[in-house]
């Protein structure tokens, strides 16, 4: 049997200029400034999207009150984000429910996209605010009911400080300065940010939630950039990822006919596709967690793979392995595919229709005054 070549160059036809460089550290010198994003009095820039929410600004902040009868209501910036670092404040109505958009879009009358939630029902004591919901979509992406610190955190009658930073596949978010949720999720890299009021039923007393010191840093976005495979026969090699990418995706053939493997390596980590298998191993402290484990032994094990597109995000610790629409992933406590470095490919050539990297983007330098 032959086996697949792609050679060392793969990538090299990525775009790697300089508008592609490395995720921004922690080195603050080294970011844009922040920008506020308190909307103007007349909230020119921003929209209304849903309800009959009520938003008015005063003394510096956003204040949004509920109306009866209304589904939800959103105050939408009319700007697009991708990668972003943001902060605000929340004080919530205990007997609201809140949060605030982030990469979403307007689907009819309603917003679709990541929300960072504001959780603040002092009756249920679930105390999620910080974690991600998908609205619209798929739901609750990382609720916090495993992060008793974070719930702690909370201040239920105080305002409350809450951290998001987006960057490429990572997202994640700090309420009052505790870690709260991380996610690895390609499936939406940019859109709008969104400030929620949420239905109320037919309650007539209005409800309030206020925000204050909105900022943000544009850290600039990240895109798919297509890499052209050439036409060899089947073979082995590595590819090399571009300074900078830790994610990756390919798109596998789904043919009954063609049962050949298509294998990944990097370090001590191995991810292989059968069809409609998945089998996994790799070296660390943690099993797995996901949807992905229930075949799970010990250092590895299989699961059944259903979809075509397969995502790797990665960082120095952890390791996010989204399949398809990314309703199912599988996450270990392992290195993730290194920035720039190398990974090798087994399998079948006629298996693999495509392979595209993520790729950052800087943002547009603004006119110095």
């Amino acid at each position: 049997m032959r086996f697949l070549l792609l050679v060392g160059t793969l990538l090299m036809v990525l775009p790697v200029t300089s508008t592609v460089s490395a995720t921004p550290g922690d080195d603050h010198s080294l970011k844009p400034q922040w920008e506020s994003l308190l909307p103007p009095a007349d909230l020119s820039g921003w929209k209304i999207l849903g309800g009959t929410a009520k938003y008015h600004i005063e003394d510096s902040m956003v204040i949004g009150q509920s109306t009866a009868g209304s589904p939800n209501t959103w105050l939408i910036t009319e700007r697009q984000f991708g990668d972003f670092e943001l902060e605000y404040e929340f004080l919530c109505d205990p007997s609201l429910n809140s949060g605030v958009q982030i990469r979403s879009e307007a689907k009819g009358r309603s917003a679709r996209g990541f929300q960072v939630e504001i959780d603040v029902d002092e009756n249920r004591k679930r105390f999620w605010s910080a974690g991600l919901y998908e609205e619209g979509d798929r739901g609750w992406i990382d609720d916090l009911k495993d992060n008793p610190e974070a719930q702690a955190a909370h201040k239920p009658h105080d305002w409350n400080l809450v951290r998001v930073m987006a960057v490429g596949a990572k997202m994640q978010t700090w309420l009052n300065g505790v870690p709260a949720a991380e996610v690895f999720d390609t499936r939406r890299l940019s859109g709008f940010i969104g400030l929620q009021v949420h239905g109320v039923g037919n309650r007539k007393e209005p409800l309030e939630i206020r925000w204050r010191g909105l900022r943000i840093r544009d850290l600039g976005s990240h895109h798919w950039s297509p890499v052209v495979l050439p036409p060899l026969d089947d073979r082995v090699e590595q590819l090399n990822l571009p300074e900078g990418c830790r994610t990756f995706r390919v798109d596998l053939s789904h043919n009954e006919e063609d049962d050949g493997a298509v294998e990944f390596r990097w370090d001590k980590n191995s991810v292989e596709f059968i069809n409609d298998k998945v089998r996994y191993s790799y070296q660390g402290e943690f099993k797995p967690t996901g949807e992905l484990t229930g075949e799970s032994s010990g250092g590895g094990g299989s699961a059944k793979f259903r979809g075509r597109f397969q995502v790797f995000s990665g960082d120095e610790t952890s390791t996010s392995l989204v399949l398809s629409d990314g309703s199912s992933r599988l996450r270990w406590k392992s290195p993730g595919p290194p920035s720039g470095g190398r990974i090798m490919l087994n399998g079948h050539r006629s298996r693999i229709l495509g392979v595209e990297a993520l790729v950052r983007v800087e943002p547009p330098s603004k006119a110095q005054d």
